[in-house]
């Protein structure tokens, strides 16, 4: 009898290892979905991020990935058509439009000609559901936030609606200091009086900071005190200070912005989020200590009227967008037919219907039409690549070491997803960032930069040189074309064919293969030694040795690195690197410590004065801390620029940046490098997703086909079973001597 209980115990011992190992074994060919099962038959969007988010406050934040974040739940007045193009205005808060209007106003005891836009805001729009809305919210003690670490343990919330008010005190509060807003002096430059407010309030700080040293002693550390308890500022009062930009008298709904002089520019400025409401009740509930201590801040919990609201805010994980139930009535949009003679915009719209944007099932339908939005933290290429295949994201860019993998060329050249992308469903659209890329010369450097006939003469045959073509088609795969100027394809200025050419650099226009041909290197060296420096020499028999700085040791930085020496030695001349942490080298060109370096620039409007301002003379990075970082200066240059910047497109304007391009060309301040052309990968359920460079809030137009996202996540995820019963008779052969073994080891017991 014992040997029978010792004996059972073994094979209970050997039947429990099996269950064990098939048990896990089965775990193993289960659902492989990074996503809760709750979200199957939801309609959420997928996608990915790899960088932290730098500021969600609306004043503060400046980056495209800020600006996406913030256009999900953040409503400017205006916003870019989701289909046309060109790029063109709409209404999104306001009602329409506004046009300008000249009127003469007092301003510093003096009369003065000013320009005025009157923005009417539509009725009933309404705040998401927030705390801040609850009075006693803003009055927060340490007891009322027991238990609270995020803003969504505090329950009580409620709304209002949007007003005028909302915007006015919004532009004032882009003049608070103490925010750092990006784009104050170029709005300081157009507003009439912001300058003079921001001194108003300037005024205001520092008489609170006098207070409170008085009051605090020796002990007082600004910094530290204004972290735990800042500086309150009304900016509802003190309107005296700021009369133009204010609210229409006895009109809730209406506003004015008083400009110095016409910039038509403004209206861009509008769309963009420095200009969506921060309603004054959430600048309070935010500014609470109690809150602050728990790192609860504005910064990362922003208050909006927009198609979604923040739900989860973990930007080392996930960010999750939720449907604002508040959300107005907005319809997706509709293009007209355009007429026969408008070859390009028949062709675009053509485009548009073939890959049914304008279905009529979904034309006038109302907006967000998915619930939620889910952005997860992917800093690998690889994983975020494989999950895009998978079907767990639904949209994907293409890095350069999966292009091959991704995309192939027609027989007329044009890109076009890989067999294995047709097989699998997934599309490719392609879009013009609207950006540059460019190598800065150092124009207060005395060898390479200054205005003499030698030194232009240098940096011509260095921008001959650099052969970008190459560069184009070997490091981006050709997702680009050169540039011949600042201004990229799709803005107003850049002219295509044999017109836009750079004539310093290239030779000629081959219409055939239509593209320009770069001068010959030996042109390159002429120009070299008219400069001072036959074969790259100096007169003092030294090899001309040029600084180069960048702020990046990445591996793609080190190549590029090596393909810019190879350019430069065709000329013999030596490159000396000097890599720096990203600080550091912002430091460096601020000071102007350099000589050559590689930069960029993405549009923040589409127009050409916010590309052909990067060399405008006060705009110079040592000067003025501007955006002109190769120091470049040039009184014609400035001249036409100021007569440019404020005018309307049209043919005068056109005639004016041809002179101002000609003379970029000659003194050659930049070696223009390359346009990006921007490719995204969708899958066949992501529909009416389309690339738009300067619209932050598209995915409120994109809907999704959840039986076809379900059935190909199946095929392209199933469980591989063969394995298990090989690997569980594996086991059981490898149980049988452990079982014998165990029954030896419980006779012996």
């Amino acid at each position: 009898m014992k040997g029978r209980v010792t004996y059972s115990k073994a094979v209970s011992f050997g039947v429990c290892l099996v269950g064990a190992a098939a048990g896990a074994l089965a775990a193993a060919g289960c659902d492989n979905s990074p996503y809760p099962a709750s979200d199957r038959e939801e309609a959420v969007y997928y996608s990915s991020f790899s960088l932290e988010p730098k500021h969600l406050d609306p004043a503060r934040a400046y980056s495209t990935w800020d600006g996406r974040l913030l256009g999900q739940c953040l409503e400017a007045p205006f916003q870019y058509h989701y289909l046309k193009r060109p790029y063109e205005l709409t209404p999104l808060t306001a009602e329409d439009i506004p046009k300008p209007e000249q009127r003469t106003v007092t301003f510093g005891g003096r009369q003065v000609e000013a320009t005025v836009y009157t923005i009417r805001v539509k009725r009933g729009i309404l705040y998401q559901n927030h705390a801040c809305f609850v009075e006693h919210n803003r009055r927060l003690t340490e007891s009322d936030v027991q238990g609270v670490r995020s803003l969504a343990d505090i329950k009580d919330t409620a709304t209002r609606e949007l007003t005028a008010d909302d915007y006015v005190n919004t532009i004032r509060r882009l003049t608070d200091s103490r925010l750092s807003c990006p784009v104050y002096p170029t709005l300081a430059k157009n507003l009439l009086g912001m300058a003079e407010y921001r001194k108003h309030l300037d005024t205001q700080l520092k008489a609170e900071r006098a207070r409170r040293k008085d009051t605090i002693g020796e002990l007082y550390n600004r910094q530290a005190n204004e972290k735990r308890n800042p500086i309150r500022i009304d900016y509802t009062a003190g309107a005296e200070q700021f009369p133009f930009v204010r609210r229409l008298d006895k009109d809730r709904y209406a506003f004015e912005v008083v400009l110095s002089r016409p910039y038509p520019q403004i209206l861009y400025w509008m769309a963009m989020s420095f200009f969506a409401p921060v309603p004054t009740e959430a600048v309070e509930f935010y500014s609470q200590p109690v809150l602050l201590e728990r790192g609860i801040t504005l910064d990362k919990n922003p208050v909006g009227t927009g198609p979604y609201k923040l739900a989860n805010y973990d930007p080392s994980n996930q960010i999750v967008f939720e449907r604002n139930a508040n959300f107005r009535l907005e319809r997706y949009p509709d293009l007209p037919i355009p007429p026969e003679s408008n070859i390009k915009a028949r062709r675009h719209y053509e485009t548009l219907r073939a890959a049914g944007m304008l279905d009529p099932r979904v034309v006038d339908t109302s907006l967000p039409i998915i619930d939620r939005i889910v952005y997860s933290m992917e800093k690998e290429s690889i994983p975020r690549w494989n999950k895009f295949l998978q079907g767990y994201y639904d949209t994907s860019g293409i890095d350069d070491d999966l292009f091959d993998e991704a995309v192939s060329l027609t027989s007329q050249g044009d890109p076009n997803v890989s067999e294995d992308m047709q097989q699998r469903g997934i599309r490719l659209l392609t879009d013009w960032p609207m950006g540059i890329n460019y190598y800065a010369f150092n124009m207060t450097d005395e060898t390479v930069g200054k205005y003499t006939e030698r030194t232009r003469k240098l940096r011509q045959a260095i921008s001959i040189a650099i052969d970008v073509e190459e560069y184009v088609t070997v490091f981006v795969n050709d997702r680009g074309v050169p540039a011949h100027s600042p201004i990229p394809p799709g803005i107003f200025g850049h002219e295509e064919g044999p017109g836009g050419m750079n004539k310093v650099v290239y030779a000629r226009w081959d219409a055939k293969r239509r593209c320009a041909i770069r001068h010959d290197i030996s042109h390159a060296r002429t120009l070299l030694a008219e400069a001072g420096y036959p074969n790259g020499y100096g007169a003092d028999g030294r090899q001309l040795t040029i600084q180069y700085i960048s702020g990046s040791t990445s591996a793609e930085g080190r190549a590029r690195q090596k393909w810019i020496q190879k350019q430069l030695q065709k000329l013999n001349i030596r490159l000396a690197f000097e890599n720096t942490d990203h600080n550091q080298f912002q430091e460096k060109v601020r000071k102007g410590n350099y000589q050559m370096l590689h930069w960029g620039w993405v549009a923040d409007y589409p127009d050409p004065e916010n590309f052909l301002f990067l060399l405008y003379g006060p705009n110079g990075k040592v000067a003025t801390g501007g955006v002109n970082t190769a120091n470049y200066r040039n009184a014609e240059y400035d001249r036409l620029f100021e007569q440019m910047e404020t005018m309307t497109n049209g043919p005068e304007r056109l005639r004016i940046i041809t002179e101002m391009l000609a003379i970029l060309h000659k003194d050659a301040p930049w070696v223009f490098d390359f346009h990006a052309r921007r490719y995204a990968l969708y899958h066949r359920w992501c529909r009416n997703a389309y690339p738009h460079c300067l619209a932050y809030n598209s995915e409120k137009y994109v809907r999704l086909d959840l039986a076809a996202r379900k059935a190909y996540r199946d095929k392209h995820n199933r469980p591989v079973w063969w394995p298990l019963p090989v690997l569980l008779l594996s086991v059981v052969i490898t149980a049988v001597p452990a079982v014998r073994a165990a029954a030896r080891h419980f006779r012996e017991v």
